[in-house]
């Protein structure tokens, strides 16, 4: 049976959620009704808007410039479609990120597109596919593990 794939802009707010517990709440506050307004205004947009594309930019309003908070850091790696995930191209991707978050005591690694990479639009969620999920974010998360500053606080979310 195939999962049901939340909705862009729901996942903008689950995010936003997230942003706003380890940032000032009154950004998320302020970031949560600019969500509802433009979903209001124009909801038939953002039911299919690029998650990718917007993730960056929420984060920049919780966070400003990268080299503002220097407690907390902030990385996202956007899931290229690929036939074939290799180990070694993950490695790759997922230490770039890691670099961002290096020497600061706390931090997110957000990861999207994931699940639309491993199945496709108009696709079915098979066994397989399921395995194969699981495969890559086993990886990411041994990648990350390796790569973690000691003693550092750092959260995986996968979207």
């Amino acid at each position: 049976m195939p999962k049901r794939k939340a909705a862009p802009v729901d996942q903008l707010r689950l995010l936003n959620e997230l942003l706003g517990r380890v940032s000032d709440p009154q950004k998320a506050e302020h970031a949560r009704r600019a969500l509802e307004f433009a979903y209001t205004e124009h909801p038939r947009d953002l039911e299919h808007l690029a998650l990718g594309d917007y993730v960056d930019k929420l984060a920049h309003l919780h966070f400003g410039e990268s080299d503002e908070s220097m407690d907390f850091a902030f990385a996202h790696w956007h899931v290229p479609r690929l036939e074939d995930f290799s180990p070694l191209w993950i490695r790759q991707a997922i230490v770039v990120e890691m670099k961002k978050l290096a020497g600061r005591r706390e931090g997110l690694l957000l990861v999207t597109g994931l699940r639309a990479a491993v199945c496709p639009e108009g696709k079915y969620w098979t066994k397989h596919r399921e395995t194969q999920y699981q495969r890559v974010r086993n990886w990411i998360d041994e990648l990350v593990c390796a790569w973690a500053t000691c003693g550092s606080r750092l959260q995986v979310v996968v979207l």
